[in-house]
């Protein structure tokens, strides 16, 4: 099933529903009135696996009686998820700020062809050789969550902002101490994640993550998270991003050299996991402007797809004076 949270004229609060095909939903919140389990994704999630069991017999019976998406806006599918990790489980990424950096260092040197080969030969240009047994990850606030079609306020502070493309999986059964053998009984589903981020201000903070990934919209999730049925193959899954319809970069998660279930077990040592947190894969390579070399503009429409999930949709819109030109 793939499960959604929508809005629509007339209804006091969102609702918790499951598409039908491309343009259809079943609204599970008024097949269940006055059902906690039923009141929200995040309380569906923690009802557990009986409460699934019969969302999946509602849709096998009644998806014939879906109503159309028209006039209805999907939402966050997960609006409130209680954590966010996001995490590197891909090579090149990385590895191409790694070399970014050590260019933009180059360039100031006398010689900087020497500095080049200089930083080749002492592994600067390589990740830490325990990138992949020791993972690295960061949280993220999950109250700049967005969804699909949202616009996404450009961030007052910021000169440049760039979008990233990436996967995440929900977790929906909670525990610890998981062995990654069992790690995958622990997900619900999966869905794309638009990791937004203020270039300028991440290269003056030197660090991946900080206030250059903490604003207003800052994530973006949907359009729906697709259970593991619906994925033939999670490690045979196409992504795809697009800048006003112009293909940017195709890749598949055949690419990840740490899976969704290695991070999960890792996470879950000696701490206890919950329905709900989010694990992002990290970004695919070429899925970011600074790899493309076109970062984003006002007005800009940037689109995640991925297969049996849907697309991911948001235009960027910039109103406010960034604060540092504000102070020159």
């Amino acid at each position: 099933m793939r499960i959604v949270t929508f809005a629509r004229e007339g209804f006091d609060a969102p609702r918790l529903g499951a598409l039908i095909s491309v343009d259809g939903v079943l609204d599970l919140t008024a097949r269940h009135p006055g059902e906690e389990a039923f009141g929200s994704a995040l309380a569906f999630l923690r009802a557990g696996p009986a409460s699934w069991d019969l969302a999946r017999a509602q849709i096998a019976k009644h998806g014939g009686a879906a109503e159309s998406l028209a006039g209805a806006a999907l939402l966050p599918p997960l609006p409130n998820p209680p954590l966010i990790r996001d995490w590197g489980t891909m090579i090149e990424h990385p590895r191409f700020f790694l070399r970014r950096r050590a260019e933009q260092l180059a360039a100031r040197s006398a010689d900087p062809e020497a500095a080049m080969a200089a930083a080749q030969a002492d592994g600067s240009l390589e990740l830490p050789p325990n990138w992949f047994t020791v993972p690295r990850f960061y949280t993220g606030n999950p109250l700049n969550m967005t969804g699909p079609d949202a616009e996404i306020a450009w961030p007052g502070f910021a000169e440049s902002l760039d979008y990233e493309l990436e996967l995440a999986v929900v977790i929906g059964v909670g525990g610890k101490d998981i062995p990654v053998s069992r790690a995958r009984d622990h997900i619900f589903g999966v869905t794309l994640f638009n990791d937004f981020t203020a270039r300028d201000t991440q290269v003056a903070e030197g660090s991946p993550a900080g206030k250059s990934k903490d604003f207003d919209g800052a994530y973006a999730i949907g359009p729906c998270i697709a259970t593991l049925d619906e994925i033939p193959d999670l490690y045979q899954l196409q992504v795809q991003s697009r800048l006003n319809g112009l293909v940017q970069t195709t890749r598949s998660t055949a690419d990840m050299q740490l899976t969704f279930e290695d991070i999960v077990s890792y996470a879950s040592r000696s701490c206890t996991l919950h329905p709900g947190e989010l694990f992002a894969s990290g970004t695919f390579e070429g899925g970011c402007g600074v790899e493309t070399g076109r970062l984003l503009r006002d007005g800009d429409v940037i689109e995640l797809e991925a297969q049996g999930i849907g697309a991911l949709r948001n235009r960027i819109r910039r109103t406010a004076v960034p604060a540092a030109a504000a102070k020159a």
